[in-house]
């Protein structure tokens, strides 16, 4: 009873051209969202895709939470690299303590020696943690955080909005996170243009020791 009921739900077709043709049409979407420009920060399908272009294949990546997470899941294409995140228990500011962590394990493990190391957050997930930069820059661990700056917690903003409230003490006080990296004693870069970002992310991967790139980002772009 059960295989002729399994039957029925056969896709038509051929399934791998079903496939591909879904992808295409998703990737001709992520173009025209990468496109996007309001003047007030870059678009996060365009930090992705760029992010997608000059990212060793090999890389261990580690993302936090909130709105910077999941357009990582929606708009960065992976060759190989292994993904690391908490699982989203409210554990804002997962992603550099996890990539410090995984850089010891590069260290520790000759299959996992030379790996590049990412951590991916906003900056209210980076600025849980950000004094473990100088840990990273005391240790010359080869690491590059990539920062989704839009000085508020948007994924709060995006959830007060969607009950329609007023937004409410979401909006964040920020340093220069550029500056800070660089009086840390590693390399700091900030972004505010699309132009910029495509060399500022190689700089940043190519620095040996720990790096920052500080991209200002549209919230609305997600």
């Amino acid at each position: 009873r059960l295989a002729a009921d399994l039957e029925d739900l056969a896709p038509g077709g051929e399934a791998r051209e079903q496939v591909a043709e879904r992808r295409a049409m998703w990737r001709e979407e992520k173009s025209r969202r990468a496109e996007r420009d309001r003047g007030e920060g870059l678009a996060s399908a365009f930090i992705f895709e760029m992010l997608s272009e000059v990212c060793p294949e090999d890389a261990i990546i580690a993302v936090d939470v909130g709105n910077n997470t999941y357009s990582f899941g929606r708009y960065f294409e992976c060759a190989r690299q292994s993904i690391l995140m908490s699982g989203y228990l409210g554990s804002i500011g997962f992603a550099l303590p996890a990539a410090l962590g995984a850089w010891c394990a590069t260290e520790d493990f000759e299959e996992l020696r030379g790996r590049k190391v990412i951590a991916i957050s906003g900056d209210g997930g980076l600025a849980q943690y950000m004094a473990e930069f100088t840990t990273a820059v005391k240790y010359g661990m080869n690491i590059t955080h990539i920062l989704l700056n839009n000085s508020e917690l948007g994924k709060i903003t995006k959830e007060q909005l969607a009950e329609n409230r007023d937004v409410w003490q979401t909006a964040l006080q920020n340093p220069d996170f550029a500056d800070y990296a660089n009086s840390c004693g590693g390399l700091g870069l900030r972004v505010e243009t699309r132009d910029a970002l495509g060399e500022a992310l190689r700089k940043a991967l190519a620095f040996e020791g720990a790096s920052l790139v500080d991209i200002h980002s549209d919230n609305s772009l997600l």
